[in-house]
């Protein structure tokens, strides 16, 4: 918020010398095309049967994997020096197996499988904040406003095969989220940003065991930092 509202801020105050905001970064006119992704990979597991690790000495005897994959394509266009108007493009893949698990002592898990899927869409409005002053440095906040559909496969593998809940999730979300470009050419410039505000409304329709239907909503609006959803992003100016 504060780097999107940078500009509008009175030139009077305080120079702390991180950058004048509008020092030129990214040019009006330009038309930048990007690709951000991310991956994670955990995997837990002991040395001797139904052994496993222990997670912040809350969780003993883990043993599992969660993997998640997220893909992102956007375009956009800068109306203005510093600040554009885009469109992106998503796809995320969220799958975790847990064999077993035991939470401080209490309760035991055993034999869960979730996999999320999801593809999303959105409209996007970015604001740079050159580094002082510099044409390769800056740090950059983005809202965005996405429209997201998917679904939720929470099930366990019993002898009779798999048990569980199919979900089919929509969401409209209003996001933030800052980070930093380094232009490595002059054209091409290397991104990292991640998830920090995130307000909207979730829906589910949800069908258990082949046999019951469910819903299942809710509003959100969190502060979330999340490493998970920590993207690295190419991105090429036109």
């Amino acid at each position: 918020m504060l780097i999107a509202f940078a500009g509008a801020m009175n030139l009077n105050a305080i120079d702390r010398g991180l950058g004048n905001p509008k020092s030129k970064y990214i040019e009006k006119g330009t038309v930048a095309i990007g690709l951000a992704g991310g991956y994670n990979n955990f995997n837990a597991s002991g040395t001797t049967v139904g052994g496993g690790a222990t997670l912040l000495g809350i969780v003993n005897n883990l043993g599992g994997n969660v993997t998640t994959v997220n893909v992102t394509a956007g375009v956009s266009w800068f109306f203005t020096n510093n600040m554009s108007l885009g469109a992106r493009f998503s796809y995320a893949n969220y799958g975790m197996d847990l064999d077993n698990a035991k939470l401080m002592s209490i309760m035991e898990l055993s034999n869960q499988h979730i996999v999320t899927q999801t593809y999303s869409g959105a409209l996007a409005y970015r604001g740079y904040l050159p580094l002082f002053n510099s044409k390769v440095f800056a740090l950059f906040g983005e809202a965005r406003l996405t429209g997201l559909m998917g679904y939720t496969k929470n099930y366990e593998e019993l002898e009779r095969g798999k048990v569980g809940t199919y979900s089919d999730v929509f969401s409209l979300s209003l996001g933030l989220y800052p980070g930093i470009s380094v232009f490595v050419t002059n054209n091409i410039a290397v991104e990292l940003s991640l998830p920090l505000l995130e307000g909207g409304y979730q829906w589910d329709q949800q069908i258990q065991g082949q046999a019951r239907e469910s819903k299942l909503s809710h509003a959100f609006f969190n502060f979330q930092p999340g490493i998970l959803g920590l993207n690295i992003g190419i991105v090429c100016h036109f």
